[in-house]
């Protein structure tokens, strides 16, 4: 049974699908009684749109919001469910949103930590660090002198992301009844794991014993550092963190600037992950 709360947004998802050529989808999961066939549910190409099938599909996810980002990126690691194209091209999706206004931050920072961010830091930029679809990050400085990052979560985002997954785990249902590959990809086991641990993302609270977990489970390796969770300024919607420079395994430019040698640091990730 569909709950009438998702009315509007399972329209919104057969629309956006529709929209990029990608009506199948909505035979395979039922999604097509949401959308008249006459406005293109049998997909094909928009048209003004000359994008191939996998950035169509790319795009679909980024208009959809975080709840499908986030579902992207973890299909472009699923060699054994998508070809390489379409591996490829999710694996472009990034995980950015236009900026919170830093007086919204600054008002959830005061409900969640009892004051505002000049009190409670040394020293807080306005400017965020990064935006992402779930939070925000803000350089800050503890009143000891330690630099750290703030990561703020955006405000309503729960609540989409919550409906997204219910939705989510319906139409992985409809797709088990009505397609077999489906069935025989236990989709609705994946859309399940996949509903456990993005809700536990949402939690920064979880997020700070996991980064302390990892912590402890390592502390012997001088190859690998955690950044320290700042417990007094830390909730389920704020997380305060050790701030730490570096360079993305994958900027091979950044790394060769750097003088580190690729080929050990592959060894000490492939032991660290071992």
């Amino acid at each position: 049974m569909v709950s009438s709360t998702h009315v509007g947004r399972y329209r919104e998802i057969a629309e956006v699908l529709a929209r990029h050529g990608l009506g199948f989808l909505s035979g395979i999961t039922g999604l097509e009684r949401w959308f008249p066939f006459h406005h293109g549910v049998l997909g094909h190409e928009p048209r003004g749109m000359p994008y191939t099938n996998p950035e169509h599909l790319r795009l679909a996810f980024e208009q959809l919001g975080p709840m499908f980002i986030k579902l992207g990126q973890l299909l472009s690691t699923r060699s054994d469910l998508l070809p390489p194209e379409y591996l490829q091209e999710l694996a472009r999706l990034q995980d950015g949103a236009p900026p919170v206004p830093v007086e919204t931050v600054r008002r959830l920072v005061q409900q969640e930590l009892g004051d505002v961010p000049e009190e409670l830091f040394a020293g807080f930029d306005g400017e965020p660090l990064a935006s992402a679809s779930i939070g925000q990050a803000h350089a800050a400085i503890l009143k000891d002198g330690t630099r750290v990052v703030v990561k703020v979560r955006r405000p309503g985002v729960v609540a989409r992301i919550q409906e997204d997954l219910e939705i989510l785990q319906n139409l992985a249902a409809q797709a088990a009844r009505r397609w077999e590959a489906a069935d025989d990809d236990d989709l609705t086991g994946l859309a399940e794991e996949f509903a456990r641990t993005l809700r536990a993302e949402l939690d920064y609270l979880q997020e700070g014993r996991n980064a302390e977990r990892f912590a402890g489970n390592f502390a012997g390796d001088p190859d690998i550092h955690i950044p320290r969770v700042f417990w007094r300024t830390t909730t389920s919607r704020v997380l305060t963190l050790e701030r730490i420079s570096g360079v993305k395994i994958d900027d091979l430019e950044g790394l060769d600037r750097a003088g580190i040698d690729r080929r050990p640091l592959a060894g000490r990730a492939v032991a660290a992950i071992a």
